[in-house]
């Protein structure tokens, strides 16, 4: 679920009350298909915490029916150098105590 106008049609991430393109107090979470594309992204080596596990990767990813929205998240379920721009990826939700999570895989 992504908030979109409902006057203007413009989404809005993360939420707000109101759009951020035209102002409008009309805006109402929607539903999105969780697929996107990796706009950016790289590979974090260093260990912040005893149990982290490394590598991993940090990517920007434009949603496919949301283009104006990029969310910063982890590429998971692959190894860290299959990763490349332009990949497709579906969302998936990882629960940590309580918080749901929305990482992504990489399509195909």
């Amino acid at each position: 679920m992504i908030h979109q106008c409902g006057d203007c049609g413009a989404r809005t991430h993360p939420p707000r009350q109101f759009c951020r393109h035209c102002q409008s107090e009309n805006i109402a979470p929607q539903p999105v298909s969780g697929r996107g594309t990796i706009d950016t992204f790289t590979v974090n080596h260093q260990k912040w915490a005893p149990d982290m596990e490394v590598p991993f990767v940090i990517a920007r990813v434009r949603l496919d029916d949301a283009p104006d929205v990029v969310l910063t998240t982890n590429i998971v379920g692959c190894p860290v150098d299959a990763v490349d721009l332009d990949d497709p990826v579906q969302v998936v939700f990882e629960e940590q105590d309580g918080i749901w999570y929305p990482l992504f895989e990489r399509l195909g």
